[in-house]
């Protein structure tokens, strides 16, 4: 499938598509920072996800909707922060991911955490559950049949 851009106003159909991506993977996070290309800067993360558009063959295991790849590229970062501890394992994304816009930014949030979500949240250390976001100008999308991992 071709990459395709998310506008904001689509944001909350490409959410729903692939289940708030409750319970997907994240397999690989791919960080691109150029020299003195702040445009250039490009965070790329895999989750595999169930996607609604692709009903399951057969159904043996109860599910309803095969699982993609879905690869997410983020470009124009402009603030990210990863951290995965023992404690804090960053693989398994149980609530999901939370994305929204504000101020010509995308903000990706990969621990929003099960309360009520702002984009703003992940400043809030004190409030707030995100410990795994990026910020950028620009979201693109691929959905891929794997390599599953």
């Amino acid at each position: 499938m071709a990459t395709l851009e998310c506008r904001p106003e689509g944001v909350p159909n490409f959410l729903d598509r692939f289940t708030d991506f409750e319970d997907g993977v994240l397999t690989g996070i791919s960080i691109v920072l150029p020299r003195g290309d702040r445009a250039g800067r490009a965070i790329e993360v895999d989750v595999q996800a169930m996607d609604r558009e692709s009903p399951a063959a057969g159904g043996l295991d109860g599910r309803m909707f095969d699982w993609k790849l879905v690869r997410i590229r983020m470009q124009g970062v402009e603030e990210y922060r990863f951290g995965e501890t023992l404690q804090y394992p960053l693989q398994v994304l149980s609530d999901g991911l939370k994305i929204g816009f504000r101020d010509h930014r995308f903000f990706l949030d990969l621990d929003p955490g099960p309360d009520p979500w702002l984009p703003e949240a992940v400043w809030n250390a004190e409030t707030s559950y995100s410990k795994q976001y990026v910020i950028a100008r620009r979201l693109l999308f691929e959905v891929l049949n794997g390599p599953f991992i």
